[in-house]
């Protein structure tokens, strides 16, 4: 009876690991199917998260623009940094006409969001390719949003947004059902970069090197 119990219990826990596994999948399909839009103001002051919003009204409408023609994630984010100096200039602009001197500086970069629902699709919390448009300092609330798929478009637009892949697909618009997996994900994740943390600083101490000179 034991050692059947025993078995029970490995089962469990290898169909728990598949389950974590293919969540991770599904995740990962997520984080590399979407492209976000990142607004930093420069403060919380009501001039300066005013000025925010409008570059974000001014900035949206060329979204699809900057990704006309692009079937691949690979393609949408080489056109979006192709475009920085373009996208950085016409921020620039907007921000003259409306009377503003402040700076403001445009990157592409990956960045960790929280959990965050956009109409029909839920993003959980992971690390997603994000134009970054940051105001002054960068220090006020910030505002964020999806620009692929569209779904920070005004349906006025008659934009219609892009579907996700199948497994991106299904994580987005049902995340409850994968909550509890999730979580075990990012702390998988955790673990990972951690570890990775510890090898690097292995790797530069004395000792480290000095045992591969003498066994490497």
């Amino acid at each position: 009876m034991k050692r059947f119990f025993g078995m029970l219990a490995a089962l469990a826990a290898a169909v728990a690991a598949v389950n974590i596994y293919s969540t991770g999948q599904k995740l990962s399909a997520l984080e590399n199917s979407v492209i976000r839009l990142h607004i930093r103001a420069n403060s919380d002051s009501i001039g300066d998260q005013t000025l925010k919003l409008r570059l974000r009204d001014a900035v949206l409408p060329h979204a699809q623009e900057w990704l006309a023609g692009c079937e691949t994630q690979e393609a949408r984010v080489s056109a979006m940094q192709q475009r920085l100096p373009e996208i950085q200039t016409l921020a620039e602009e907007i921000l003259r006409a409306q009377g503003s001197e402040q700076t403001v500086t445009a990157d592409f970069a990956v960045t960790e969001f929280p959990s965050r629902t956009y109409g029909q699709y839920t993003l959980p919390a992971g690390e997603y390719q994000s134009l970054i448009l940051t105001l002054g300092a960068g220090e006020g609330q910030n505002w964020w949003c999806l620009m692929y798929p569209a779904l920070c478009i005004p349906a006025s637009s008659g934009t219609q947004p892009a579907e996700l892949p199948e497994d991106a697909e299904a994580l987005a618009t049902d995340p409850e059902r994968y909550e509890i997996r999730l979580k075990c994900v990012d702390l998988c994740r955790s673990a990972a970069e951690r570890l990775s943390e510890v090898w690097e600083q292995a790797e530069q101490s004395d000792w480290f090197q000095a045992f591969q000179r003498a066994f490497g």
